[in-house]
């Protein structure tokens, strides 16, 4: 290697006083590409940087941008450069790269390079703690601009930017990592706070039922037991006093299904997501004045049913729940809930053309509130929406189809507690 100038030690410092002061890697990148190009002229310029298992990697580009900055991260297998970044050659000269076989195979991202024209490449890898973390990639539209001496030049380059580019990187990961924790906890605490609201609210309905029991079916079972009590002191009864204690006797049973449905969902049990939906959606509209039109559509191929009982039932609810808001407060003609999935996820819509639901806090008290709450507690996306212009309410709730593990077990068990 030639004697190094005193005009590029210059330059070098130039470079090093540009990164000064920048703290994430593409922004460090782009104060030093214009030092760079009064070294090694340049039409393009970009950096690749590996992730820690050196499988991804990410490009930070300056000037014009291509598709290679578009997605968030490569492949390394798939990068026209991956041999400097897999250290299997210490560097890439080429005078055309859009006819170079090192950089096109099967599977290689190199549409960049035949819609930039970048034909004139040099490409060096960028060193931290005796490993490539990285590359340089130097490019020009003409054929044949660079040479072994360019290399020299973009490998002082890369060796003096490398070190404070990988610390910027760590000092990333690591506010990630931190954010990643601090997300974690105040979602466990949210939780864990939801959880207890939702166990007051479910107790409350506890109470409420104990209530109804007492007050309405104990009651009438009382008075059936006195008159059947009546019935035998006088040896007999006529016709239509046994259908009015049958008739009784029908409305007590009624009342005792609808309380034990409300308790434990025995349809969705026995027929699954779909029936036990219908079923309720028949039940709340039964006695609607005026009539309410509804209409049920599952192009899920039963989905719902392939999901654990917990999450089954938390989603049960929640429909429930959005059913019974729409029927109470909404003023509807019509609902329509439709279930649907994609390889991905399982949804259910609940759909009203009522006068709609304004503004929806997720932390209130309530119905509304204990919706979020289950969705939270099973990893749910729970929205509300307008319908249409013309008013309405959708409320759509959606599940990955493989929930994330973790916090997830946690959860899991509160909401089992809580349904």
């Amino acid at each position: 290697m030639s004697e190094v100038s005193p005009q590029l030690i210059d330059r070098l410092l130039a470079i090093s006083r540009a990164l000064a002061g920048h703290i994430d890697p593409g922004s460090a990148f782009r104060a030093t590409a214009i030092e760079i190009g009064t070294l090694i002229p340049h039409d393009h310029i970009d950096l690749a940087v590996l992730s820690f298992d050196g499988r991804m990697h990410a490009c930070y580009e300056a000037g014009f941008h291509t598709s290679w900055s578009d997605l968030a991260q490569h492949p390394v297998e798939g990068s026209p450069i991956r041999r400097v970044l897999w250290g299997q050659t210490p560097y890439l000269l080429t005078d055309n790269a859009l006819v170079d076989d090192r950089f096109h195979f099967e599977g290689a991202f190199d549409e960049p390079i035949f819609v930039a024209k970048l034909r004139s490449r040099i490409i060096v890898p960028l060193r931290a703690r005796g490993s490539v973390i990285g590359a340089l990639n130097i490019s020009r539209h003409e054929a044949g601009c660079y040479t072994q001496e360019d290399v020299e030049v973009a490998q002082q380059c890369a060796d003096l930017i490398a070190p404070y580019i990988f610390a910027l990187i760590q000092t990333e990961e690591a506010r990630r990592a931190m954010l990643a924790e601090s997300e974690a906890r105040n979602r466990a605490e949210l939780l864990r706070v939801g959880a207890s609201q939702l166990t007051e609210g479910m107790e409350r309905e506890r109470r409420r039922m104990a209530m109804d029991l007492h007050d309405q079916t104990l009651g009438d079972l009382a008075r059936i037991a006195r008159q059947v009590s009546a019935f035998r002191s006088r040896g007999m009864a006529r016709a239509a006093q046994l259908a009015d204690l049958e008739q009784e006797v029908a409305g007590c049973l009624a009342e005792l299904r609808h309380i034990v449905d409300d308790m434990r969902p025995s349809v969705l049990e026995l027929f699954g997501l779909r029936d036990a939906v219908e079923a309720h959606l028949n039940r709340s509209v039964a006695r609607a004045k005026p009539p309410i039109a509804v209409r049920i559509a599952d192009t899920s191929d039963g989905g719902a049913d392939n999901m654990p009982e917990t999450l089954r039932t938390a989603l049960y609810r929640i429909v429930q729940e959005a059913i019974n808001n729409a029927v109470r407060h909404a003023g509807p003609s019509r609902i329509d809930v439709q279930l649907s999935s994609t390889a991905s996820a399982f949804s259910v819509s609940v759909t009203d053309d009522g006068h709609g639901c304004g503004v929806i806090d997720p932390g209130g008290q309530g119905g509304i509130g204990h919706m979020h709450t289950r969705a939270a507690l099973v990893g749910a996306r729970l929205r509300f929406e307008p319908a249409s212009r013309k008013g309405g309410t959708r409320v759509v709730i959606e599940i990955d189809r493989e929930a994330p593990k973790g916090e997830a077990v946690a959860a899991e068990r509160m909401a089992a507690e809580a349904m």
